[in-house]
């Protein structure tokens, strides 16, 4: 295997690849990246056994076809360390690689090709294409509700449906639940739901976040793959039946309180200022157009923060983990917010209110539940 390449090309894909990559593995070949130039493509793949990234670059110099696995990390590194401009040499012999760049030489052990895992490829069931910025924006809007390492393995992920004139993401950790809808012709006969894994989606994110391109959607059984022109993402998906998010959702309006989003996040983080722990409980009073906010620490210190809203209803007072809050206000990009307000034991549906409708008709539903203070 021989090829010539320039930095500025390999270093972003690589970086992008080396997310799949764990640092300690069980399996040494898990820490490697596989390198394949054949017909002058040469095409880079990481993998931790749960999800795959490829990436295909082209080649303008003439190479040798080979493959070979090395590194990520340190391959990176050395990618890093040179110059921006800087035209990179590789050559496998002897079990090891070469990388000449310059003045600069490197050898690093390799590992057979042959011994590289690769995920299973089941045949699809549903085939579809989708914008990257509309898979952007569902999991952008939905993705912070995940759990994290919840014994109910099924919420330690992203339910994704697709279904003939929409597709929708919900993800929830039991103590809130954040639902999208985007609308989108798809050549499908009835809905098509998955449950993507966290780490499938933050790497989903990471690689097609910066794009606008078309996607290819793969999904089978066990597998869903995303395909663009430079890259090919594959995830197991998880297996288990999504909580019926539909039962939380409330379904009369209620008492709506129209609040400014910016002047409330701010005064959320006023509030939280008082606070180290994750779980920062403060009371959000509703009164005739105004919102008070009061939280009082471990350390009995004390804060309040009044804001104007836009309110007539009865007076409502609610307790909330505003980190929940903070989350939510920080993704959304509306001047405002309709909070629909039922009881004080019950969940709160927050809405944000376009001026424009946009052309994919966004529907961003978040529901929080209520905590005692």
């Amino acid at each position: 295997m021989k090829f010539t390449i320039s930095r500025e090309i390999i270093f972003k894909p690589l970086q992008r690849i080396v997310g799949a990559v764990e640092k300690r593995q069980t399996l040494p070949i898990l820490s490697n990246v596989l390198i394949i130039v054949k017909n002058q493509l040469l095409s880079l793949i990481g993998t931790d056994l749960e999800l795959e990234i490829v990436a295909r670059l082209p080649l303008n110099e003439k190479a040798e076809n080979g493959e070979i696995t090395v590194s990520a990390r340190k391959l990176m590194d050395i990618c890093r360390a040179l110059q921006d401009n800087a035209v990179i040499q590789f050559l496998c012999e002897n079990n090891k690689v070469i990388i000449k760049s310059g003045r600069s030489r490197f050898n690093l052990a390799c590992l057979p090709a042959d011994d590289f895992p690769k995920l299973e490829d089941s045949p699809g069931q549903v085939e579809l294409a989708m914008p990257s910025n509309i898979l952007n924006q569902l999991f952008e809007y939905s993705s912070f509700a995940m759990a994290q390492q919840d014994v109910r393995y099924y919420l330690n992920g992203l339910l994704i449906t697709f279904s003939p004139q929409l597709v929708r993401s919900v993800s929830t950790d039991g103590h809130r639940l954040a639902t999208v809808a985007m609308s989108m012709q798809n050549n499908l006969d009835e809905p098509v739901s998955v449950i993507i894994p966290r780490k499938a989606v933050l790497e989903l994110q990471r690689l097609f976040g910066e794009e606008n391109s078309d996607l290819g959607i793969v999904v089978s059984e066990s597998y869903l793959k995303a395909i663009t022109t430079n890259f090919s993402f594959s995830t197991k998906l998880v297996e288990g039946k999504f909580p019926n998010y539909q039962r939380v959702l409330p379904h009369t309006e209620g008492y709506i309180a129209k609040i400014h989003r910016e002047s409330f996040k701010q005064a959320l983080a006023r509030v939280a200022v008082l606070f180290t722990d994750k779980f920062k409980g403060a009371r959000l009073n509703f009164s005739e157009n105004t919102l008070s906010i009061q939280a009082t620490n471990s350390e009995s210190d004390e804060v309040e923060e009044y804001l104007e809203i836009d309110y007539s209803g009865p007076q409502i007072e609610i307790g909330f983990n505003i980190s929940y809050l903070q989350e939510y206000v920080s993704v959304v990009k509306s001047n405002e917010l309709n909070v629909h307000l039922y009881e004080p034991n019950s969940s709160v549906l927050f809405q944000p209110l376009y001026e424009n409708k946009n052309s994919n008709n966004l529907e961003c539903d978040y529901v929080v539940m209520p905590m005692r203070i």
